[in-house]
């Protein structure tokens, strides 16, 4: 093996003497790879986080890890681009750089977290189901 094999597996995670080894589809996932959940703000939900009222969650495993998105469904029934929603707000910044019009106005990082945080836990939740399952709105 060369170093740049070995470092490949370390950064990947390769799995330990009698560990599952991790599947490519949880490195690169494809498209048949998300799980996805359908979700609707309800009038009285004051703390919705997206200017969409309703649209999907959806999740996949990434480097083995859970990335959740939004998609938001416009008045016209359109989706929209792909959101990526986290605790992190480094990584919603960095993934999401150069996409606007998703989220609703907020004050500061508190509130957002406060509003994004169901959202985030329910999307990892999601991703505990098999790949392809697709889930009604408030199944999780």
């Amino acid at each position: 093996m060369t170093i740049a094999t070995i470092g490949l597996a370390a950064a990947l995670g390769a799995p330990a003497i009698g560990e599952k080894p991790v599947a490519a589809s949880d490195i690169f996932p494809g498209v048949d790879d998300f799980r996805m959940q359908a979700i609707t703000r309800t009038r009285s939900e004051a703390d919705w986080p997206f200017v969409a009222d309703k649209g999907m969650l959806l999740c996949a495993k990434i480097l083995n890890k859970p990335a959740v998105y939004f998609v938001g469904e416009d008045r016209d029934g359109e989706q929209m681009r792909p959101f990526a929603i986290s605790t992190d707000m480094m990584e919603v910044a960095m993934v999401n750089i150069g996409t606007s019009g998703v989220l609703r106005p907020y004050d500061d990082f508190e509130q957002l977290l406060k509003r994004l945080v169901p959202y985030v836990s329910m999307g990892r939740r999601l991703c505990d189901q098999p790949p392809g399952t697709n889930l009604p709105d408030s199944a999780l």
